[in-house]
């Protein structure tokens, strides 16, 4: 599994991998692109309907912003082999850090916030208007765009 990953991997996990998770996970490729850092960013859900597409709100805010989800981009859910390889596992509530620290407890160490730094909870778009999508893609923004300045300063990315 390793061989196909760069040295670091970022695992972004929210609850059904359709809405939060799929726009951090294409934010974090933005922004790291946009100082040529490497990374591989995944994204999985802890309770994920396996293979839907991403929120058609997700998709739509993403591509407005001309920070598209990836075209073959389906929800799945996050196994052990997945925490394994993660340098850095972004949640987007306490919820989700419970359910690492219960399950995954050898990955709470590696296991924050995506919204840290903003000290907040992304909390779930689903069934909410677009413009609840809104703010989850500002605070997703937000948070991946600090969280790969710190982890560049780190020297976990280059």
């Amino acid at each position: 599994m390793s061989s196909e990953f760069s040295s670091t991997v970022i695992l972004v996990l929210c609850t059904g991998n359709v809405c939060r998770s799929p726009m951090a996970e294409a934010l974090l490729r933005y922004h790291l692109a946009e100082q040529n850092l490497k990374a591989t960013v995944l994204s999985r859900g802890l309770a994920a309907p396996v293979g839907r597409s991403p929120h058609e709100h997700a998709r739509k805010i993403a591509e407005a912003r001309g920070v598209p989800i990836r075209s073959d981009k389906r929800a799945s859910s996050v196994t052990g082999g997945d925490m394994a390889a993660a340098s850095v596992i972004f949640v987007m509530d306490n919820e989700h850090r419970r359910d690492i620290q219960k399950n995954y407890p050898g990955s709470a160490g590696k296991t924050f916030l995506l919204g840290q730094w903003q000290n907040c909870e992304i909390l779930d778009p689903i069934d909410k208007p677009e413009s609840f999508f809104e703010s989850v893609w500002a605070q997703c923004d937000e948070g991946a765009r600090e969280w790969v300045g710190r982890l560049k300063k780190v020297g976990m990315l280059s």
